[in-house]
């Protein structure tokens, strides 16, 4: 009788799931934006079986592979999960932090953007975890997932009106315009780069396709990971559970490597018997590994969006705000691949320094139109937005398994501004957004500042900051919950975590600060170089 492959064909409908475990080389956990990469640079050696547990299923939705199609998307609890946000230190507001489920992850429902970042944070971070994490090390790693994803060159038309008035107000600011800010350091702003082909979302299951084709790569859906199997001080496989209730085991062979992000790692740790000894005996589980702190550390990047009325008939209100407009901005996309369907939601990205040492602190995303009061339509007028925020916050929170039960959300604790200086850089942020505003280059396109408004005075940074708290949110961009770096640390500089032979994290919970205002580009890169270096160093 023929042996069943390994592999399972790439995009191809759910087999169905079998109730017996299987034996793998590596067992990666989570296909989000690090599980792809890091299986797929894995699967580069096909002697080496690789086998990706995902508790989400392939994506059906069509509206994930239009670029603007995640106002809806996100919000499609087949592919995107809630998890509230509680704050740090009471009182505060609570927020509700989004993720995408499913083989792709969060890069099936976000806005498309690719940043990868500022240089000098990148070495900042190889301070912590070694050179073998510079920005040199990350650039190589970008330089092959932009090939295979691919990301879309600047455009070549010219920008809007709205826009061009934008950057010309940047430059007023001394932040120069860049054809292409990857190639680029410095304060600079220019057009997004995005994953997106052909007016069509790129997710990061593109970076799957060759392993699958090879047959060295499966991909498991609909098993939610409970816990890492461990005998003795090894990992030797992980335990799943189907939908049903049943569970099952795979084996690992050489590793397991958990890229189940910032929110789901550290439970998944916790429920495997790592993480603080006293935390763990409260949730009855006993403990293999004492690793106080799983789960602490949690920053996220917090910012607020500033928005301007503009004079009427510029911008994109009146053609995405109105039934007519919205019609035609479909039948376009439908027939054309192109319109403003098909982009990102801010088609302009500056990276500002507030210090006066050209090394960018804050993240501006502009756009050219509006949002109402929800956040989630267009308004009723013409507008612009900015968002604006720091990006290196100190202020941390956490997250633990609440029990367990795999399936249950854990707890999540959000830090929001409690360091005095996110609060400083907070309203340093909001500062540079209102400097953009009021260049001479936006005198005649703005009419007025709509939000903040009066609510908030020029240069009462208190406000401002308060503002940010309050009113602003996260950006969907945490990190840290299983940080690598010192002998305290839960990982070490080649992110194995500490106490267990065999086992890694390679998302963005293993990074203890943030090297870029768009973190899709960084978890992938992450993912690469850690694939790269198990495949390497078996």
């Amino acid at each position: 009788m023929t042996p069943r492959p390994f592999g399972s064909r790439a995009g191809s409908p759910d087999p169905p799931e079998p109730v017996r475990g299987l034996t793998a080389d590596v067992i990666v956990i989570g296909a989000g934006a690090a599980g792809c990469a890091t299986a797929a640079a894995l699967a580069e050696d096909p002697d080496l079986r690789v086998l990706v547990v995902e508790a989400g299923s392939w994506n059906r939705n069509p509206l994930v592979a239009v670029p603007k199609g995640f106002v809806r998307t996100m919000f499609d609890p087949r592919i995107s999960l809630e998890y509230p946000a509680l704050p740090a230190q009471e009182p505060g507001p609570v927020d509700v932090w989004r993720r995408g489920r499913g083989v792709g992850g969060s890069t099936l429902i976000n806005g498309t953007m690719y940043l990868r970042g500022e240089s000098h944070l990148y070495d900042g971070l190889a301070d912590h975890l070694g050179p073998g994490w510079s920005w040199s090390a990350f650039g190589l790693a970008f330089d092959r997932l932009e090939a295979a994803l691919p990301v879309s060159a600047p455009p070549s038309e010219p920008p809007s009106e709205v826009l061009q008035a934008l950057i010309a107000g940047l430059g007023e600011i001394r932040v120069p315009f860049v054809q292409d800010v990857r190639a680029a350091v410095g304060s600079r702003v220019g057009r997004t780069p995005a994953t997106i082909r052909a007016g069509m979302r790129r997710s990061a299951t593109t970076l799957l396709r060759p392993g699958l084709r090879a047959g060295n790569l499966r991909v498991l859906t609909g098993q939610t990971t409970v816990r890492v199997l461990v005998a003795g001080d090894r990992a030797v496989g992980v335990e799943t559970v189907l939908a049903d209730g049943s569970r099952v085991r795979h084996s690992a062979r050489l590793q397991v490597v958990l890229t189940a992000g910032t929110v789901e790692t550290p439970p998944l740790l916790e429920r495997s018997g790592i993480g603080d000894p006293d935390r763990l005996r409260h949730l009855g589980i006993d403990p293999v590994v004492s690793a106080p702190r799983v789960g602490e550390g949690l920053k996220e990047q917090r910012g607020a969006t500033v928005k301007a009325r503009i004079r009427p008939g510029l911008g994109l209100n009146g053609r995405l705000g109105t039934t007519r407009g919205l019609l035609g901005a479909a039948a376009q996309y439908l027939v054309t691949r192109s319109g403003p369907l098909a982009s990102g939601p801010y088609p302009l990205a500056a990276s500002v320094d507030s210090t006066g040492g050209n090394r960018p602190d804050l993240q501006l995303l502009l756009t050219d139109v509006s949002t109402n009061g929800t956040g989630l339509a267009p308004a009723d007028h013409a507008g612009l937005m900015i968002q604006a925020y720091a990006l290196s916050p100190y202020s941390t929170g956490s997250v633990h398994a609440a029990s367990t039960d795999a399936r249950r959300r854990p707890h999540v604790r959000a830090p929001l501004l409690e360091d005095p200086r996110d609060r400083a850089a907070a309203a340093h942020a909001l500062k540079a957004a209102r400097a953009v505003l009021a260049a001479p280059a936006l005198s005649e396109v703005v009419i007025e500042e709509d939000l903040p408004g009066a609510t908030v005075a020029d240069g009462d940074d208190e406000a401002a900051a308060e503002f940010v708290r309050t009113s602003g949110g996260g950006i969907y961009h945490a990190v840290g919950t299983c940080a690598a770096g010192g002998p305290n640390a839960v990982l070490d500089e080649h992110l194995r975590v500490r106490g267990i032979d065999g086992l890694h994290v390679a998302d963005l919970s293993a990074l203890p600060t943030h090297p870029s205002g768009g973190t899709a580009a960084v978890s992938m890169a992450l993912g690469h170089l850690a694939g790269t270096r198990i495949r390497e160093g078996r």
